[in-house]
Parts: C-alpha cells; sequence; structure tokens
C-alpha cells in the first residue's frame, strides 16, 4: 500500500495528550493594516469576499437597529464604498452561507456579467452584479426553518448549491433551475457540497456529497439523482444523535484501474463530542467503517468541494492526520488554535498559502498558520468571530460579529490592487507614490539612532567648555580677566542648556502613548470618521470651549468640513463645545504644525504661531487666542499628550492629531 499524507487539519482533543503550539508560533508577519471600517450590517458570519480588486462583506441586519441583512463592496486599496445590496426577506440576523465570484464566460449558461451568488435565510438563492450590485437574478427554495446556510460551487457554466431540503443546479447565466433533489424529511445545516469520484476500468465517474442532520451523506450523480445514501452512525454503529455539518471528503488511497480503493472522511457531531470517521467506500463492496477518533465538542466547516487536504475543526488544538504503513491514521498534534467554530478557510499571502481558523470567544481572533510560521490576528474592535479569512494573492480581510472589517495588504502592492480595481470598475485612478521602502525606512531608523548618539555628544561640549573656564577663571590673576573668563562659562553652559532643551525635544522624548490623554478623542466617540479616512490621510481635531467657539459653531457639533457632514455629541463635552474635523493628505517627513496649518487654512480661520527657543508654538485660531483667562493651545497625537513642539513631531497616514484650547501653565 502506497504511503499517503492526508493533510487533514483538525481542532482535536486528545485525553492524555495536550495539544502543543507548533515552535515557529508567532514568527509570520502578517501584511501592513490598510483599512478598517465598522460596516454596520448586524453580525458577519461569513468571510468576506475578495475578488477582482474589491472586498465584498455579508451581514445579517440588526432588526433593533432596523437594518436588513445587506451585502457591501468596498475598494480594497483604499476602502471605498462601491455598493450596498439589501435582502430584507431575511430576518434570521445569522446570514452564514458565504458568497462565491462566478465569472464570465462563452457557454450556453454562462453569464454575461461578473457576478456574486449567495444564500440566505430566506431559502433565496441570488446573484448581483460584481461592479454594481444589481440585483441579476433570484429564486427561492423550501426553507422550513433556516434556510440556505452552506456554500455552493460553479461548475463551468452551472451553479450548484445545497438547500435546507436537498439540492439544486441552476443555470448560471438567469438563475433557471436545471436539476434539482428536494425531500422534505431531510434537514442540512452549514453542511458544504463534497464531491465523490471514482475509477473504474479506466472510466472516471464523479457526482455531489451531502451531509444532514440526521447523520446521512447523501450521494447525487451529476444530474442530482440520488444513487447512494450512507447512514454513518449506522456503518460506525454510533449509539445517540448525530449530524454532519462540514463537507464530506473522499480520497483514493491506492491506484488501481481494476480495483481502486476509495476511502471517506467525515466529521460528525453528537451530544458534547464529535468524530472524525474513515469508511471504505468501494464500488464492489458495502461501505465499512475503517476506524475514528473521537474529538472535542463543535464544528467548523471547510471550503465545498474539499479534498483530502481539508480542514476541519472542533474546539482545542490542531492535528494533522498522516496515513502510516500499517494503513491507519496517526495523529500529529499541530498549532495551538483553540475555540475554533464557523469557517475554516484555506488562505494566500502573497507566493505562501495557508489557514486561516476564527477563535470564537468574546475578544474574538484569527488564528493564521502557513509553512513559515503561525500568528494571531486581533482586531481593533473585538467580538464574536466565525467568519474565516478571506484572500487573494495581495490582500487578506476579516470580519466579526461586531460588525468590523480589517483589510490587510503588503503596502508596495497597493498600485497592484489599484489597478486591478480599476479594471474591475472601469475607472482610471492615479498611482500612489510610496517613498520610503522596508529598507529605506530601515536607513532611516538607523540614521536616526546615529543621529541621536552623535547629538548626545554634542550637548556635552559646551559643558566641557564652561567647566574649562570655570577651571581657568580660578588661576586668573586679573580681576576682570577672571570675570571675563567666568562670562565665557555662563554663556557656555546658557548654550548647552538650550542646545540640550532642542536635542531632548527631537530625539530623547518619543511619541505618546496612544490613548493616554483623559481628553476626548473624536475617533472613538464617532468610528465613522476614522472609517473614513483615506490610506494618506491624517485626521486634524479642533476643539472649541463654549466662549471661544466660531460664530458657526454650534453646541454638541462635530463637524466634518470636507463634506459638511455632522454629528452631534450629548451633552457636549465641556472643553468640546464644538469640534471641526479635517481629513489631511500628509507626505512623508511632514509635522504636526504642517498638517494643523493646513487644517486651519480649510476651515478658513485666522491663526497665529510664535517662534520661541524651544520651536514653535500655535497661539491663536480664530478668536481662541493664547493668553486669554491663562488658556493655551496643545495638542494630542492618537489620544496621547503631545511630547515635543508641533514642529518637531513626524505624522504618518492614519494619526489623530486634536487641539485643545484649556487652562494651562505653558
Amino acid at each position: 500500500m502506497r504511503r499517503l499524507t492526508l493533510i487533514v487539519l483538525l481542532l482535536f482533543l486528545l485525553a492524555n495528550q495536550p495539544v502543543q503550539a507548533d515552535e515557529s508560533e508567532s514568527s509570520l508577519t502578517l501584511p501592513d493594516l490598510g483599512w478598517s471600517r465598522d460596516v454596520d450590517i448586524g453580525f458577519i458570519s461569513t468571510a468576506p469576499l475578495v475578488t477582482q480588486g474589491l472586498v465584498i462583506v455579508k451581514g445579517g441586519g440588526d432588526s433593533s437597529k432596523a437594518i436588513d441583512p445587506t451585502m457591501v463592496a468596498y475598494r480594497a486599496d483604499s476602502g471605498s464604498e462601491i455598493w450596498r445590496a439589501t435582502h430584507p426577506i431575511s430576518t434570521y440576523n445569522f446570514e452564514i452561507s458565504p458568497l462565491i465570484h462566478v465569472s464570465p464566460g462563452t457557454m450556453e449558461c454562462s453569464p454575461n456579467h461578473d457576478m456574486i451568488v449567495t444564500g440566505w435565510t430566506s431559502g433565496q438563492l441570488t446573484a448581483h452584479d460584481l461592479v454594481t450590485g444589481t440585483l441579476l437574478w433570484n429564486l427561492s427554495t423550501s426553507a422550513p426553518s433556516w434556510g440556505i446556510t452552506a456554500q455552493g460551487l460553479s461548475i463551468e457554466d452551472r451553479i450548484v448549491w445545497p438547500t435546507e431540503t436537498g439540492i439544486i443546479e441552476v443555470c448560471a447565466a438567469n438563475g433557471t433551475i436545471q436539476n434539482k433533489y428536494e425531500n422534505d424529511t431531510i434537514r442540512t445545516y452549514r453542511a458544504n457540497i463534497g464531491m465523490w469520484y471514482s475509477w473504474y476500468n479506466s472510466t472516471m465517474d464523479y457526482g455531489y456529497l451531502q451531509g444532514t442532520e440526521s447523520g446521512n451523506i447523501l450521494k447525487y450523480d451529476l444530474n442530482l439523482t440520488l444513487i447512494d445514501q450512507l447512514n454513518v452512525p449506522v456503518i460506525a454503529n454510533f449509539t445517540g444523535a448525530w449530524k454532519i455539518r462540514t463537507t464530506p471528503v473522499m480520497y483514493q488511497y491506492d491506484v488501481s484501474p481494476e480495483y481502486p480503493l476509495i476511502g471517506l472522511l467525515t466529521h460528525i457531531q453528537g451530544d458534547g463530542e464529535s468524530r472524525f470517521v474513515r469508511i471504505d467506500w468501494n464500488e464492489t463492496s458495502a461501505p465499512q467503517l475503517i476506524e475514528y477518533h473521537t474529538l472535542g465538542p463543535g464544528s467548523a466547516t471547510p471550503l465545498a468541494g474539499g479534498s483530502g487536504t481539508t480542514p476541519i475543526a472542533t474546539s482545542a488544538g490542531v492535528v494533522e492526520f498522516e496515513l502510516n504503513n500499517n494503513g491507519t491514521l496517526d495523529p500529529i498534534v499541530r498549532w495551538d488554535a483553540k475555540d475554533i467554530s464557523g469557517e475554516i478557510r484555506p488562505i494566500q499571502i502573497g507566493v505562501e498559502s495557508g489557514y486561516c481558523f476564527p477563535q470564537n470567544t468574546a475578544e474574538g481572533s484569527w488564528y493564521i498558520a502557513t509553512d513559515s510560521g503561525n500568528t494571531t490576528w486581533i482586531p481593533q474592535h473585538s467580538d464574536w468571530v466565525t467568519a474565516g479569512c478571506g484572500s487573494d494573492l495581495y490582500v487578506l480581510a476579516v470580519a466579526n460579529d461586531a460588525s468590523w472589517l480589517e483589510v490587510r495588504f503588503d503596502l508596495l502592492d497597493i498600485n497592484t490592487i489599484r489597478e486591478i480595481a480599476d479594471d474591475t470598475l472601469g475607472v482610471e485612478s492615479e498611482p500612489i507614490e510610496i517613498e520610503n521602502s522596508e529598507a529605506g525606512e530601515d536607513a532611516q531608523q538607523n540614521q536616526q539612532s546615529s543621529d541621536s548618539g552623535g547629538s548626545s555628544g554634542i550637548i556635552i561640549l559646551p559643558f566641557i567648555g564652561a567647566a574649562l573656564l570655570a577651571i581657568f577663571s580660578y588661576f586668573a590673576q586679573q580681576s576682570d580677566l577672571r570675570r571675563q573668563i567666568q562670562i565665557g562659562a555662563l554663556l557656555f553652559t546658557i548654550l548647552g542648556l538650550l542646545m540640550a532643551g532642542s536635542i531632548y525635544n527631537s530625539n530623547i522624548v518619543g511619541e505618546p502613548d496612544e490613548d493616554s490623554s483623559d481628553r476626548l478623542r473624536i475617533s472613538n466617540a464617532i468610528p465613522q470618521l476614522e472609517n473614513e479616512l483615506a490610506m494618506d490621510e491624517v485626521l486634524v481635531t479642533i476643539h472649541f470651549p463654549e466662549s471661544y467657539a466660531p460664530d458657526h459653531c454650534t453646541e454638541g457639533e462635530v463637524r466634518l468640513y470636507e463634506t459638511g457632514e455632522a454629528w452631534l455629541l450629548s451633552p457636549a463635552p465641556e472643553n468640546s463645545y464644538c469640534v471641526l474635523v479635517a481629513m489631511i493628505p500628509v507626505d512623508a517627513g511632514q509635522t504636526v504644525e504642517d498638517i494643523t496649518l493646513s487644517s486651519i487654512d480649510e476651515f478658513g480661520l485666522n491663526y497665529e504661531v510664535e517662534q520661541m527657543t524651544l520651536g514653535s508654538f500655535l497661539q491663536d485660531i480664530g478668536n481662541a487666542e493664547g493668553g486669554l483667562d491663562n488658556h493655551w493651545w496643545t495638542y494630542d497625537l492618537n489620544g496621547g499628550y503631545g511630547t515635543v513642539g508641533m514642529a518637531d513631531q513626524v505624522v504618518e497616514p492614519g494619526d489623530e492629531i486634536g487641539w485643545f484650547f484649556e487652562i494651562s501653565e505653558y
């Protein structure tokens, strides 16, 4: 028998063998966070679809806010919203049927548009135009309880999709049903379609597999005729109630045209446990149990159409099964992922492939595993996680129950992603100039370190000069000469203090800790502002107390000057009676001063900057003049008190600058 490795990634609880982390834990570096959004479409329970330069996300709606189940499409490069499409017929609030992309073609039922196809708890299957979100077709299926909850397949010009009570095949171009199997006595839930195949006398045959809530595996031919039915609990002699909510997998473990050995792998869920089952399923003999392994409770489902490398999961760890020379499966413990539930997704990060596991806790995250190593993706806004990761060659996207979407990519790929999105949408965008490569950033950091070290040495020189002059004055015989030398020493001391202050500002004091200030950070109060921020922009907020607010600024108002949008803070914070907001593009090396003055110019307000020994200070904005009632202008950077002068603090895209006019000892 040929030795075959079955890479079956499982979350596996072994009674006498705890799950261990792989040695490469946390060694994987994910691409940079490109952008994030509060999508506000309720629970997001299926992976974002990343395709053709777009990121499309689907939520179950929120009945408490009168929000319908919705799909939203964004540009992958910038996060700009392209379209929204609602499905008000569904009321379940959990939409877990994945999205698939269907490409146009030349066959009889091929669509002439790129389409997004998905199922809904209403029982409907819908197709939407990729570019516009326009509904192209929809069809209804039987939905006695929870409707469509699994993923289908796009095969040539047809779409095959599991329903709650069976399976359908439709023409991709118009959604007309070509074949179907429907039986009101069966129920399926989140059980994606698997594929079966066989070779006999050099002839290949294949069709579809589907798991049910009663532990059966249904076998269909290509016309969706039910040709066989396996009762897995009966074959395995399991007692109690069992369900199959994952993708059944078939594999061939001995190649012989006359007598192929075909096996079936399935993950079956029971009360408080699950089992990984291996069944012989040959054309010439009845199916029989070969072996099974007891796993932890819960289930996680892989993509439809799985093969022998398809991962499945439970709740306590990761294991790889290897078929040994004796013909049985050996478990090899892998990766310290925990609390996995929902979708397991294959991912692509550049040239590397791997898997993404949703860790479903109140502070949910995603465990990412590739050949290079593993890491955990913790979102900015945590919540429960059952949706897997979406990816293509350039972009990696995740979303959770907080309706929070995050998208990562290598900054060096942004113009490639931009071009792909432009081609999809039929538009043309200006390329983004990338000034600092990773190597350049490293060199800059080394230079800064060198400069800092050199500066520290320079600081000492004036004080050494002062000390030497003081010594010389001690030995001077003439009082006039002694006094002149002492004056020189004093001047050297003053020079050293001035140099020390400047170098302290530029080198020694670092950026403030994020959100360390107790002052209002507008992006926390109004997340939409941060979500609308372009990748090359900085958010600037000017906070006015009531007595110094501009005439056009009303109580509690937060106004974005680019669009005229306004939000209301009620009650208005004491020193933020009204807030003016701007989104300013930033170039490499620009400072708080550069960006702030650009924003004030945008507001059309007068200002005054005073040059002092330790740098430039913002004195006045409009009627808020520094010194009035001992009020002065000071800034926060990302919610932390500014630690250096505004001309010395360099800013980066995504930063937030907040200016406050408060009582201060200046």
